[in-house]
Parts: C-alpha cells; sequence; structure tokens
C-alpha cells in the first residue's frame, strides 16, 4: 500500500474513531503546541532554501504559503517544488496554503483554480496537511471528503483581519469546520481591545471542552494577540505560529523566542513533551 493510502486509512479512521490525530512522529492535540513556520519566498531557490533552515532549526511543521509563489500558476513547477520539499522534511510536518486574497493572501484565485490546486496537492503526495477555506467554497464539504480520499489531512481556516467576531460565532466557525470533517479547525482574528483575545481563548476552551480530541488552532492578531500565540497550552490551541525571516501574518514572533516562551510554560505546568 502507498504512503498516501497509507495516510487516507489512516485518516479516515480517526475521524470514524475521533482519535488523536497523527502527523509524522506527532500527535496533534497533545501536550505543548506545535511550532509552525510559514515560507514566504516568491523564487523555487529562496523557498527551498527558507524551507531547509526551518527544518535545521527543528520546527515542526512547515508551512509553505504558495500564494506568494511566483510560478503557482504552473503546476509542474509547483509540483517540483513540493517533490524538493517531501525529500528533505521527512520528519517535519509539511502543510501547503495558498490563501486567497479574500482571507489575506498575496493573490486572486477563482474557485475552480483553488480547487483544482487543492486536488493536485493531495493526488502529488508530497504534503502532509493542506489549508481549506470553507468560506469561499460552495460545497466545502464536497471537497474535505474529496481529500481525503485523496490521501491527505485537512485544516480548515477562517480568518477576520478587521475584528474579532462574538463569541458565539467563533465556536461557530469551529464547530462548523469539524462538521464538515475537517481534521482541524483554525480561526484568527483581529482585536482591538484586550478583552477580544479574551472573547477567543474562552471560546475556544468551549470548543475544547465539547471535542476534547478535535484539534483546534485559534490566534489573535497584531501585538494585542500576543497572548494567545504563547498560552495555547492552557487554553486548547494546538499549532502556534513563528518567523525565521519575514512573517505571513500580523504578530508572529521569532521561532527560537516562541519555544523558549512555550517550554517554560510547558515545565510550569508539569507537562511531558511527548514530540
Amino acid at each position: 500500500m502507498s504512503m498516501a493510502c497509507n495516510l487516507w486509512v489512516f485518516g479516515l479512521y480517526c475521524y470514524i474513531m475521533e482519535e488523536k490525530l497523527e502527523l509524522k512522529s506527532y500527535k496533534i492535540g497533545t501536550g505543548k503546541p506545535l511550532i509552525c513556520v510559514p515560507v514566504v519566498g516568491r523564487q523555487k531557490e529562496e523557498i527551498l532554501g527558507e524551507a531547509k533552515e526551518i527544518v535545521r532549526q527543528g520546527a515542526a511543521i512547515l508551512e509553505w504559503r504558495m500564494d506568494w509563489y511566483s510560478q503557482i500558476s504552473d503546476w509542474g513547477c509547483t509540483q517540483e517544488v513540493l517533490q524538493e520539499l517531501a525529500a528533505f522534511c521527512k520528519n517535519t510536518i509539511v502543510l501547503c496554503t495558498f490563501r486567497t486574497k479574500q482571507q489575506g493572501g498575496e493573490r486572486e484565485i477563482s474557485e475552480q483554480e483553488y480547487c483544482a490546486l487543492l486536488s493536485g496537492i493531495a493526488k502529488c503526495g508530497c504534503a502532509d496537511l493542506v489549508d481549506v477555506e470553507p468560506a469561499g467554497l460552495s460545497d466545502p464539504e464536497g471537497v474535505v471528503a474529496g481529500l481525503h480520499q485523496q490521501g491527505i489531512a485537512v485544516l480548515a481556516s477562517q480568518h477576520y483581519f478587521s475584528h474579532t467576531p462574538k463569541a458565539v460565532d467563533i465556536e461557530g466557525d469551529l464547530c462548523r469546520m469539524k462538521e464538515l470533517g475537517a481534521d482541524i479547525g483554525k480561526v484568527a482574528v483581529m482585536p482591538q481591545q484586550n478583552t477580544d483575545v479574551l472573547r477567543l481563548m474562552e471560546a475556544t476552551m468551549h470548543v475544547k471542552g465539547r471535542y476534547p480530541d478535535y484539534p483546534v488552532v485559534t490566534m489573535a492578531m497584531g501585538r494585542m494577540g500576543l497572548l494567545s500565540r504563547i498560552s495555547g497550552q492552557i487554553f486548547g490551541s494546538c499549532i502556534t505560529f513563528g518567523t525565521l525571516g519575514k512573517a505571513s501574518a500580523p504578530g508572529q514572533l521569532p521561532m527560537a523566542e516562541v519555544a523558549a516562551i512555550l517550554d517554560r510554560i510547558a515545565e510550569s505546568l508539569e507537562y511531558k513533551d511527548e514530540t
């Protein structure tokens, strides 16, 4: 059985049995949050150079922000980059993200092109996880199901760059993502006041209380949202984002700083690092 088939069978089993999602050697949602570092290069050489440094520094997850890539419309070139990333990301989770313009990304893309790209990533078998934006899809449940059938795990995402929704709406977003079949749900917000950050954290805790084995990722962007990026182990967010250069969203901290803070929090909570 191929690696892609193995991933599909395992992903389907986890979805049915509601067990912990496991990618590479990482159990998603267990212990301290995993650090994800984005790659935002525009040329192949720049992308691979950034990626190799991220792997060398020991990040758990490498996120290729494909909307930054200058040749993303050429599938042959895109597939070559994916294959080279997979070659040296043996122990690093590869997350592929095309952030649409509507969700704060670098370029416009039609729904048809977006779905074709997601399908191509899954068929390629070089990535472990793909970001899907349900808000821009006419049939998000069908897209998620199709990606699972092609052997890749799905992180569903929703970004609010101008405000922080009500707690009930944040919870609703995360719960709908689970209902769509997403393996991980992600919501990012822009706080206007400190209470917005607290509201996000409270909403995250409510969802985790309802679905303990459902991995969720939440963050408040910008300087005001710093607390949300480092305290996920307390309120339930299982992944946080750091940088080794250019940031992909407002408020991201350098990876080394994030790692040191997470280690200190884990020690204070007497959590054992299972990664």
